[in-house]
């Protein structure tokens, strides 16, 4: 039975590039990505703008946890990239190992404008950091908070991507 490894941490903080990376130094890995299956779009999710610590469990994760149990017989692990750590109580006694990677919010923030905003006019740009400044940011810092709290190791975003890949893979082979 595979090992379910779930790698976390804010919008932009490199989650996929560690899964990815992670998957071609595991022999026999399979990749479930949360931004595959439209989670946080879907009607019934819940506002952006409240704390994870409140609305975690409204979040409709059956597709996921569905896609982790068809592949947990097929492969030796299973990479989840999933911002909410092992927060979700549906998602969090099927989870080996959760990694979150910690970013300081400015770092994430460049990150997600290059990569959301390179093709927007300036107004929404200043629309977004409005927002951000407002409120996004504090939610953020709450979430991180939230998330942090069951982390089984949590990395530190600046650190270089192969410290990272070791660092899991040291900790998978504690498991």
């Amino acid at each position: 039975m595979a090992k379910i490894i779930v790698i976390s941490g804010l919008t932009a903080g490199v989650k996929t590039t560690l899964v990815n990376s992670l998957a071609r130094n595991l022999k026999n890995s399979k990749i479930i990505s949360f931004d595959n299956y439209g989670i946080d779009q879907l009607p019934s999710a819940p506002p952006l703008n409240k704390p994870l610590s409140q609305t975690i469990n409204l979040y409709e994760i059956q597709n996921i946890i569905s896609a982790v149990n068809s592949a947990r017989y097929k492969y030796d692990y299973v990479l989840v990239d999933y911002p909410f750590g092992n927060c979700h109580e549906l998602f969090n006694r099927l989870i080996d190992l959760t990694v979150y990677i910690k970013t300081p919010l400015d770092i994430l923030l460049a990150r997600q404008i290059l990569r959301d905003f390179s093709n927007k006019d300036i107004n929404t740009v200043n629309n977004y950091l409005n927002a951000y400044l407002k409120t996004i940011r504090q939610v953020l810092i709450e979430n991180e908070n939230f998330i942090v709290e069951t982390a089984d190791l949590i990395l530190t975003g600046e650190t270089p991507l192969s410290a990272k890949v070791e660092k899991v893979i040291a900790a998978i082979k504690l498991l």
